[in-house]
C-alpha cells in the first residue's frame, strides 16, 4: 500500500504526492511542467496578452490592415460635401408706413367713429418684420416655391431618379414629394442660426456640389426678400384703399380737423412705405457677407484624417481582441 507523504517542495500547495513519484513529473493542476499557464503562456496578464499577440500576429495584422484599408477607402469613396454660408442682417421697419404719427391718439380718434374701427386696428399694429422674415426663410412654403421653380427633388433624391428617362425609379406611391424634400432639406442641407447679441443671421447650405450650394444660398435670401416685398406691397395697396375710403367718409361726416390730419398723415406714410417696398430689393434681409465657393480642401464630409484615425484605433482594438480570443481558445484545447 502506498502512503502519501508531504513533499517539502510542494508545501505551498498543501498537496501530497504518491511515494516514488518524480518531482519533475508532477505539477499542480492547471499548470504545465514548465511553470507556465495551461496554454504555455506566462501567468502575468500583460505578458500573457503579448504572448498571444505574438503567437497570432498574422490574424492581428490582417484585421488591423483591413480596418485601416476600409477606413481609407470610405474616406475617399464617399461623396464629399461642402458648407456654404451667407451672413445677413434683418431689415428693421418699425413703424413703417406711419412715421412719427401718434398711434395711440389716432387709434382713439378713429375707434370712436362708426365704420372706421378697422383703421384704428391698422394704426395700432406693429410693422416690425424681423420675426416674420426669419419664419419665412425657414418656412415650408418658401422651400416648396423654390423647389418647384428649380426642380430640386431629382437633385435631392438623385439615387431614386433616372436622368435618362427623367422618371422616378421607384413606384409612384413611393416617389419623393415636396413634403419629404422639405424634411430632408431642413434636416441635412439647410441650417439657419441667429446671433441674438448682434442680430446677424447665418444661412448655411451643405451639399456635394459647391457651385449649386452657393446658388441655393443666394436664391433663398433673394426669394425671401421678394416674397416679403410682395406681401408689403399688397398690404400697402389694401391700406391705401382703406384710408382713401376713411378720409372720404370723414369729410362727408364733417369730423374734426385732428382726425382728418391723422388720416392724411397715415395715408402719406403708407404711400412712402409702398414706394420703399417697390424700390427696395433687400426688403427683409440685407446681405453682410455673400456666399463664395469653398476650396476643395474645405470639405466638411468625409473628414479624411478623422476616418484614418478611427480606422487605426478600431483596427488595433480588433487585432488585440481577436488575438486574445484566439489564444484563449487554443489554450483550452
Amino acid at each position: 500500500m502506498t502512503v502519501g507523504v508531504d513533499t517539502p517542495d510542494l508545501a505551498w500547495a498543501g498537496r501530497t504526492v504518491p511515494d516514488g513519484a518524480s518531482d519533475s513529473a508532477w505539477a499542480p493542476r492547471g499548470r504545465g511542467g514548465d511553470g507556465l499557464g495551461g496554454d504555455g503562456l506566462g501567468g502575468d496578464g500583460l505578458g500573457l496578452f503579448l504572448s498571444r499577440l505574438r503567437r497570432h500576429w498574422f490574424l492581428a495584422a490582417f484585421l488591423f490592415l483591413a480596418s485601416v484599408g476600409a477606413s481609407v477607402a470610405a474616406a475617399f469613396l464617399l461623396p464629399s460635401y461642402w458648407r456654404v454660408e451667407v451672413l445677413v442682417m434683418p431689415v428693421s421697419k418699425s413703424g413703417a408706413g406711419f412715421g412719427n404719427l401718434d398711434l395711440g391718439s389716432a387709434s382713439g380718434l378713429l375707434g370712436g367713429l362708426g365704420g372706421l374701427g378697422g383703421v384704428a386696428g391698422l394704426l395700432g399694429k406693429s410693422s416690425s418684420n424681423e420675426d416674420e422674415a426669419m419664419a419665412v426663410l425657414g418656412s415650408r412654403e418658401l422651400f416648396d416655391t423654390y423647389a418647384t421653380q428649380q426642380d430640386l427633388l431629382p437633385i435631392l433624391f438623385a439615387n431614386k431618379w433616372d436622368a435618362a428617362t427623367k422618371q422616378w425609379k421607384v413606384p409612384a406611391d413611393e416617389a419623393p414629394t415636396l413634403r419629404r424634400g422639405f424634411k430632408l432639406f431642413s434636416r441635412s442641407v439647410r441650417d439657419i442660426a441667429l446671433d441674438r447679441r448682434s442680430g446677424i443671421v447665418t444661412l448655411a447650405i451643405t451639399w456635394k456640389d459647391r457651385d449649386l450650394a452657393v446658388r441655393w444660398a443666394r436664391d433663398l435670401i433673394a426669394l425671401t426678400n421678394a416674397q416679403l416685398r410682395d406681401r408689403a406691397l399688397a398690404d400697402a395697396n389694401r391700406n391705401l384703399a382703406y384710408l382713401r375710403t376713411a378720409m372720404a367718409n370723414a369729410q362727408k361726416e364733417g369730423n374734426s380737423n385732428a382726425l382728418n390730419a391723422a388720416l392724411v398723415s397715415a395715408y402719406e406714410r403708407t404711400l412712402q412705405n409702398y414706394m420703399y417696398a417697390t424700390g427696395q430689393t433687400e426688403f427683409a434681409f440685407r446681405i453682410i457677407d455673400p456666399p463664395t465657393v469653398p476650396d476643395v480642401r474645405e470639405r466638411v464630409w468625409p473628414n479624411r484624417p478623422l476616418f484614418l484615425a478611427l480606422g487605426v484605433i478600431l483596427g488595433a482594438l480588433l487585432a488585440a481582441g481577436a488575438a486574445h480570443v484566439r489564444g484563449r481558445a487554443v489554450g483550452r484545447r
